[in-house]
């Protein structure tokens, strides 16, 4: 049997093993990836052992993420995917920059910032926002900030509008398209397969299944996803508009007239958006380098202008830092990603994994609060109470509970969070999607149409096998969907008792409809706006604790997956750019890897597709 399986299939159960085999297109990957091995411990050894600190006076300091900026960094991916797509793009995590920008907007060391902000797309609302209130903080401190590059997504443009200066390449181009959500929908497709998918749901505006059951968005889920994202919107526009002295109305002008004022500059992209406003220089690459030369001098090294990294300054800062002799301590489990059985690494919610995360938080007896930092559309239901019921025990041992939303905490997301002391959202977060639905796919009309069937005999009249070569038991199906109707019975009924809501106002709110965050704080869902520094401070004054430190408890990586998140973080331009952003091909493995995620023992899901 061992003989039969691929060595593909050999080297994904044993990553290390396949290193002995024999042919030659093997060994010369086994080289390879020996080669990658020896380059990765090396680095880890180097990082551990270096100890220069660099000296941040009259440096500029250059903030300058390699990939979106999120509330936890994900782990390495799956080896095989990796060789397959070069793996994921690098994550800055948020509160380490905004530990930069809070120190240096006190110190004066650092007089000057440089934003390079190309690579920052994906980076959530909320993260955006708690991001510009730091560098606006910096600024207001009298600080010079000076963003600089080659184009700008919307996310990028939104944190540089809070510079003093705008810069983009002579070339460049800024994408501003406003909010939108679209999905592809596979009703069609199933039906020429002939598979029939058994979708079970309770909420009105509970669209996850919709592209199963249509080739379409639904009125209800257009008229849902377009009232959170035109607060969203208004949100963006109007900090960038004040940011950069424009009027929302001509922000929005822009963004519907962009061809005209292309066709109206006779110069390109960049030169319209420069005529507009949007942009205070227009520079090349080379032009770049000699403007920052001239503001800031030459670096000791010559091949540069005088900067320090953020990820230095960083460091740096760890170096200064004073301990606090505070026993107290507040724990902030960080909750992003899709909620899954079992355990599960960091970029993912494990109902396992992150309940005895919490679990060991609680029986910690110098812990006196938890901040549960939600970033997530949710995901399996079990998953989700196995967590939420770590956190009631929580609260039971006296323990104060306070639930920090992110850019999104919906549906499962919004399950965990419901029982906290207090909820706080930011005014973009994504919440609500209080609904429920399950997904059980066969394919006996396929099998029927090739000339293969199913047939046999039981004792019983139920047949639960959940064989998908078979179709749905009606008595399996009445089942499915009286526990579809319980469970969402129970999720507004603990949204009730919780938030001290009558049930049938829930209701109203629930049926799988998204708010924003502000809307949010209206309908009672959340307690107050503010980001994750405010729900921490609030969770100290609930505990009566002055004095206290915060730490993260995090599962950790063995020594395994650190040694492959390393290597796979120095080896991403082994597999052509052109295909790892091939558009299908990132659509198509998005769509396997959400698959694998459902996997709730019962197959019912409080998960928005929509956020």
């Amino acid at each position: 049997m061992e003989e039969n399986k691929t060595r593909f299939q050999r080297f994904k159960e044993n990553p290390l093993g396949w290193m002995f085999t024999g042919d030659l297109f093997f060994l010369t990957l086994n080289s390879i990836f020996l080669m990658m091995v020896i380059i990765a411990i090396f680095s880890i050894f180097s990082s551990i052992f270096s100890s220069n600190l660099e000296d941040p006076e009259g440096k500029a300091l250059v903030i300058n993420p390699y990939g979106p900026i999120v509330e936890q960094v994900a782990s390495a991916s799956d080896p095989l995917d990796f060789l397959l797509v070069g793996g994921q793009p690098t994550e800055l995590y948020v509160g380490d920059l905004l530990e930069v920008l809070e120190v240096a907007s006190k110190d004066e060391r650092v007089k000057d910032l440089v934003l390079r902000l190309d690579n920052i797309s994906g980076t959530g609302q909320a993260v955006l926002y708690d991001v510009g209130v730091a560098l606006k903080k910096v600024k207001d401190s009298g600080k010079r900030i000076i963003a600089i590059g080659d184009d700008y997504s919307e996310s990028g443009y939104y944190l540089a509008s809070f510079a003093d200066e705008i810069i983009m390449n002579t070339e460049g181009w800024i994408l501003i398209d406003g909010f939108g959500r679209s999905k592809m929908y596979y009703k069609s497709f199933l039906d020429k397969l002939k598979i029939s998918f058994n979708i079970f749901r309770v909420g009105t505006f509970k669209s996850a299944v919709e592209p199963y059951l249509r080739d379409d968005m639904s009125e209800a889920a257009k008229e849902a996803n377009l009232a959170y994202l035109d607060v969203l919107w208004s949100s963006w526009v109007d900090i960038v508009s004040e940011n950069r002295s424009l009027t929302p109305n001509g922000i929005q002008y822009l963004v519907d007239n962009t061809d005209k004022l292309v066709k109206k500059s006779g110069k390109g992209t960049a030169e319209a958006f420069f005529q507009y406003g949007m942009v205070d220089k227009l520079l090349s690459r080379i032009e770049q380098r000699e403007y920052l030369l001239e503001l800031f001098g030459e670096s000791e090294s010559g091949d540069s202008f005088n900067q320090i990294s953020g990820g230095s300054y960083f460091q740096l800062l760890q170096s200064e830092k004073d301990a606090k002799d505070s026993e107290n301590r507040i724990a902030v489990v960080v909750a992003r990603g899709t909620i899954v059985d079992g355990e599960q690494p960091p970029g993912l919610i494990g109902g396992d994994s992150t309940s005895r995360i919490i679990k060991d938080a609680h029986e910690d007896e110098n812990v006196k609060a938890i901040v549960l930092r939600v970033d997530s559309g949710g995901g399996g239901v079990f998953a989700s109470e196995i967590i939420r019921q770590e956190l009631i025990k929580a609260k039971e041992k006296g323990i104060k509970v306070v639930a920090s939303m992110s850019n999104v905490a919906a549906s499962g997301g919004y399950w965990i969070s419901a029982n906290a002391d207090e909820i706080w959202a930011s005014h973009n977060t994504i919440t609500g999607s209080i609904g429920i639905f399950g997904m059980i796919p066969s394919v006996e009309k396929s099998l029927d149409h090739v000339g293969i069937h199913t047939d046999g005999v039981s004792t019983g009249k139920l047949d639960a096998d959940f064989d998908p070569t078979k179709s749905l038991d009606p008595m399996l199906a009445n089942i499915i969907q009286a526990e579809i109707e319980y469970g969402y019975d129970q999720f507004i009924s603990l949204v009730s008792e919780s938030r001290g809501i009558d049930k049938k106002q829930v209701d109203k709110i629930a049926q799988g409809r998204v708010w924003a965050g502000k809307t949010a704080l209206e309908l009672g869902l959340v307690d107050k706006l503010g980001n994750l520094k405010d729900a921490i401070d609030r969770a100290a004054e609930l505990a009566e604790i002055d004095n206290f430190r915060t730490y993260y408890p995090a599962e950790e990586l063995d020594w395994k997956q650190e040694l492959l998140s390393s290597i796979f973080s120095i080896s991403g331009g082994i597999i052509p750019k052109s295909f790892k952003e091939n558009f299908l091909v990132k659509k198509s493995l998005k769509a396997l890897s959400e698959m694998e995620s459902f996997n709730d023992p019962k197959g019912i899901y409080v998960r928005c597709e929509d956020c």
